[in-house]
């Protein structure tokens, strides 16, 4: 999937005899619509509506990053299939059946991922404490995962553990790269029919993406475990008034964006695809299960 990062203050993207043109201070660089899957902006720029259009009608996705590391907006082509069909029955499942498994098997994937992460890095010489991590309830994992991800880190990010609010490097990219993760898991859940306003775990509030949520949560320990080599092989973000300055953001986004292409080994499927292609694909199983009022198997990671 090729992605077009836009991240240069004050850019300008528009489209000219058919071809994108990102216009900056300092150059002028053309792409063909035929050569992007989505287009991923992380700073504050224009675009004209003439390359919405475009982006729309070649099946592009548009993706908006805030300055503080959330999605704020999202463009989808007009491709969702089964919409009403798959609503009516996620709906039935939540608001009347008040089913609680396909919640439960999301986060014990999670669970699972995190363990399988930590063993990568024992498996590397580094002591983890990854067996710990199975059987127990998610704040537990969550801290004893956090408190291994601490120890992996170079002394100089001071990272003591998960905290969004926390202006040090690591979670300043954990949330920032999230954010990436959610724009992707939106596309797909919407292409896939599903609202991505109804979840299972998270609680419904006004504007709440609680699906989305729901759904990354058993792919955010594959975005920590590439954030994880990235750091330990040198990468730093530049960080203003607890903001990652813009050029770091378009790095960081290039980088998460990189991994997730990368092929990705899941449990019981012997082809091996990148993370962006899991993602998709299991947004239509999820789809398949809750229509079909049948198990769902969440995305269990190898490395």
């Amino acid at each position: 999937m090729k992605t077009l990062i836009i991240s240069d203050h004050g850019a300008y993207l528009h489209v000219k005899n058919g071809m994108f043109v990102i216009k900056t201070k300092d150059k002028k660089v053309e792409i063909s619509p035929a050569e992007v899957d989505e287009i991923l902006i992380t700073s504050s720029c224009s675009i004209s509506t003439r390359a919405i259009r475009t982006a729309i009608e070649h099946g592009i996705t548009i993706f908006f990053l805030s300055s503080r590391e959330t999605p704020w907006g999202v463009v989808l082509p007009s491709i969702v299939t089964q919409t009403v069909k798959t609503r009516k029955a996620q709906y039935e499942a939540i608001v009347v059946k008040k089913e609680l498994s396909y919640g439960e098997e999301m986060i014990s994937s999670k669970i699972y991922n995190q363990s399988v992460h930590l063993k990568y890095w024992a498996r590397h010489g580094i002591k983890t404490d990854y067996k710990e991590l199975i059987g127990k309830d998610e704040p537990t994992a969550a801290r004893i995962y956090w408190q291994n991800i601490s120890l992996l880190l170079p002394k100089d990010i001071g990272f003591d553990g998960r905290d969004v609010d926390s202006p040090d490097q690591f979670n300043l990219a954990l949330n920032y790269s999230y954010a990436i993760l959610y724009a992707e898991v939106m596309k797909y859940l919407v292409i896939a029919g599903l609202d991505p306003y109804l979840g299972f775990i998270h609680k419904d509030r006004p504007g709440n993406e609680s699906l989305v949520y729901d759904f990354s949560e058993m792919f955010k320990p594959y975005i920590d475990f590439i954030l994880v080599k990235a750091f330990r092989s040198g990468f730093r973000l530049k960080v203003k008034d607890g903001l990652i300055e813009v050029e770091s953001r378009g790095k960081l986004a290039k980088i998460v964006k990189k991994g997730m292409e990368e092929k990705v080994k899941e449990e019981e499927d012997h082809n091996p695809k990148s993370l962006t292609q899991a993602i998709r694909a299991h947004a239509v199983k999820l789809a398949s299960a809750i229509r079909e009022g049948r198990e769902y198997k969440g995305f269990r990671l190898v490395l």
